[in-house]
Formats: C-alpha cells, sequence, structure tokens
C-alpha cells in the first residue's frame, strides 16, 4: 500500500525572517538608546545603524520576494496537477555527509534530483543524514516534480512510498 511521505505544504512558510526582523529590532533599539544618550558622534552612529537596518530589508525583503515567487510557481502547478511524475526503484543515490554542504542527489527513471538541507527553497530538501525520506539506492518511490531551471532542477513536490 502506497505512504505519502512527503507533499508540498499549503502556505508558504516565512520563517527565514525571524532571524533578520530580531536583528533589525535590536539595531534600531541601539542606534534610539545612542542618540538619547546623547553620546559623542551619537548622529553618526544612528546614521550608520538605520543605514545597516535599511540595506538588510531590502536584502531580505528581495530573498523574500523570490522565494515566494517559486513557491508560489511550485506548489501552485502541483495543486493544478501541473507537475511531472516518475516512480521506479532510486538510482545512483549520492547522500550528503551530516557535516558538509554537498547536495544530495538521485535518479529515478532517468530524472535527476538534487537538493540540500541548506538550500532554502520551497519542495522537499532534506538529507537522509538529517532525517530525509529517501533512504538509497533500490528504494521505491513515486516523485512529482516541477522543473523550475537550471540551477534549482527538478524541485520535488510529493514523494510516495510504494510497494516493494
Amino acid at each position: 500500500m502506497p505512504i505519502v511521505l512527503y507533499e508540498i505544504p499549503d502556505k508558504f512558510d516565512c520563517s527565514f525572517l525571524q532571524a533578520p526582523i530580531v536583528i533589525i529590532v535590536f539595531t534600531l533599539i541601539f542606534a534610539i538608546v545612542v542618540k538619547k544618550l546623547k553620546i559623542e558622534k551619537a548622529a553618526l552612529v544612528s546614521s550608520i545603524c538605520l543605514i545597516g537596518i535599511g540595506s538588510l530589508a531590502f536584502f531580505y525583503a528581495v530573498i523574500g520576494i523570490a522565494q515566494f515567487t517559486m513557491y508560489s510557481k511550485t506548489a501552485g502547478a502541483y495543486r493544478r496537477g501541473e507537475y511531472e511524475t516518475v516512480e521506479g526503484c532510486v538510482e545512483n543515490f549520492d547522500p550528503m555527509p551530516y557535516h558538509g554542504k554537498k547536495k544530495e542527489s538521485f535518479e529515478i527513471g532517468g530524472v535527476k534530483f538534487f537538493y540540500s538541507d541548506y538550500n532554502d527553497h520551497p519542495g522537499y530538501h532534506r538529507s537522509r543524514s538529517h532525517g530525509g525520506v529517501i533512504k538509497g539506492n533500490g528504494q521505491r518511490l513515486k516523485i512529482g516534480y516541477v522543473y523550475v531551471n537550471e540551477t534549482y532542477g527538478n524541485i520535488i513536490v510529493y514523494i510516495e512510498s510504494l510497494p516493494e
């Protein structure tokens, strides 16, 4: 009996914004405190803090827009049924080591997939060494995927285990 191992989430994950929001808040508080204490060159320190905040906010806004666009493209294609599927045995499995940033990769039916815990994109990207569901060669799976581009390749939107 097939078991669904992964399905792309219904909602966009904004958790990547937590760290920059905390940094922005603390930097803003620091700039206000420096200005209130009338420390020498307070205006310069406050200005540098505000420029840093603006730069960080701009940088994460661009990243957020890009990630949301990719999520919309892949999740939308999945929800509309506009994705490809392949099923069979995992071949040429090349796992990511627990320590390291190498991409994990495998093939099913000649279709290549690669991903990493450290690439935050929509779709499946958890390596075997960090609890992923793709275990190795010979595992029988049905994979739903959306091709994005050469950089991201085939984004996995659905994984189902098949009987042995």
